[in-house]
């Protein structure tokens, strides 16, 4: 397992405040990984303050919640050291990115392949199954984790694995993960509340993008309208599971999930059983993973489908 240098610790812990941000729209290993390291930070005696956009309400067991930022003016934090956790570019960071250029220390930690390093610390293990399984190899080295620090890391570990499912599960992630299971956190219970469980809006919203489902081959593929998304009231971190799941119809070797966006821009999410959708990605700006990624597209909902659909093919 990585070793990380001491200077990480003693950067840490000898500043004052600590920003630990994430991408926006965070999923299960974005919040673990936050809210983990939140917690870490608070431990080794600096302040940790969390700038992350609304989540999921699967994930509100998770422990660490006071430190999310409950102000409205980012102009007024001043950070000694800024840590960015699960995000592959800083513009990813959304508003936090002014907050990050201000910082005296930066740290970049995460397990995307498609990272650009744009911090003055980059921590990048491109072949570790989340930033969850990343931030545990870190903090082991200088912090004694406990049961709601072990919750947070299983939790985003769980989510970007779909349950130790991914071809990124190798057997250090089987170990960590069993090494955290051992503080007493129930894995179980985990995994129903971010894998199995659903709101009566998710629902609505799956209904309406299976509703929309068409196939090209072995691509399956569907949308949804940002008008839909208001009418169902579900948030993007409830969508996460649409496109895992229609890739997972028979006979389907990629899946496509897009959908509006408020801005009029669009998210594009793919999956794939055999082709380099990362490559995809980044031809829109985006990456991920060899056979997981997504991108922002400048542009309808309508074009997006069109675009990606051709980009797919051509591959």
């Amino acid at each position: 397992m990585e070793t990380f240098s001491t200077d990480i610790y003693k950067i840490w812990s000898e500043s004052k405040n600590i920003i630990i941000s994430t991408h926006t729209n965070p999923d299960g290993d974005a919040v673990g990984a936050v809210l983990a390291l939140a917690m870490t930070v608070k431990i080794i005696g600096a302040e940790p303050i969390i700038l992350i956009e609304n989540y999921s309400e699967k994930f509100d067991f998770i422990k660490g919640k006071e430190y999310i930022y409950d102000g409205d003016n980012y102009d007024e934090i001043k950070p000694d050291v800024f840590i960015a956790v699960d995000c592959g570019s800083k513009d990813r960071l959304g508003m936090a990115e002014a907050v990050f250029d201000r910082a005296n220390s930066t740290f970049n930690i995460d397990h995307h392949v498609s990272n650009d390093n744009f911090a003055q610390n980059n921590i990048v293990l491109g072949g570790d199954s989340s930033s969850c399984e990343v931030v545990y190899k870190i903090i082991k080295n200088f912090c004694i984790l406990n049961k709601d620090i072990a919750e947070a890391l299983y939790t985003g570990i769980v989510t970007d694995t779909f349950g130790f499912k991914y071809n990124s599960t190798s057997k250090k992630t089987m170990e960590i993960g069993g090494s955290l299971i051992e503080f007493g956190i129930n894995p179980s219970e985990v995994q129903d509340k971010v894998l199995y469980e659903h709101t009566t809006v998710e629902v609505e919203a799956f209904r309406r993008a299976l509703n929309n489902l068409k196939f090209d081959g072995d691509i399956a593929y569907t949308y949804l309208s940002y008008d839909e998304i208001k009418e169902c009231g579900v948030s993007n971190g409830d969508l996460d599971g649409i496109v895992e799941y229609i890739l997972n119809i028979k006979g389907m070797s990629i899946s496509v999930f897009v959908y509006g966006k408020k801005d009029g821009r669009t998210k594009i999410s793919l999956r794939s059983k055999k082709i380099d959708v990362n490559k995809i990605a980044s031809t829109f700006g985006g990456g991920g993973h060899l056979l997981a990624a997504g991108a922002i597209f400048d542009g309808s909902v309508e074009e997006a489908l069109n675009i990606v659909l051709n980009e797919i093919k051509k591959s």
